[in-house]
């Protein structure tokens, strides 16, 4: 599992990560993330979200956008038997989370070169 947005995603941020996973997509030759990917953001910013294509591409890529705390999901003492990624300082530092940079977590999430 991937949690990207802690703390929560500006709009901007969501639109970047969107052109970002279209990218690495089209050039490893894959339609969706192939890790579990959950980008959190506040509820206005998911709304305003909604209203543009950014929200309708990061779906056809897989990726769930949620409202949810990251930090507060993996309070729970099941998560820590979990394999949780995270480009998050924050959530790496309070919980079981593995911190890579944002460009490892975007190889990670979009499957190794060339596989199908």
């Amino acid at each position: 599992l991937c949690f990207v947005g802690c703390p929560h995603m500006t709009l901007q941020q969501m639109k970047d990560w969107a052109d970002a996973i279209e990218g690495k997509l089209r050039v490893k030759g894959l339609d969706k993330v192939t890790v579990p990917t959950v980008f959190t953001a506040s509820p206005a910013v998911i709304r305003e979200l909604e209203k543009t294509s950014t929200f309708w591409k990061l779906r056809s890529y897989g990726v769930v956008v949620s409202y949810i705390c990251p930090l507060m999901y993996m309070n729970n003492p099941l998560c820590k038997k979990k394999a949780v990624i995270t480009c998050s300082n924050k959530l790496r530092t309070y919980t079981s989370a593995r911190f890579y940079t944002e460009a490892e977590i975007l190889d990670i999430i979009t499957g190794k070169e060339g596989q199908k």
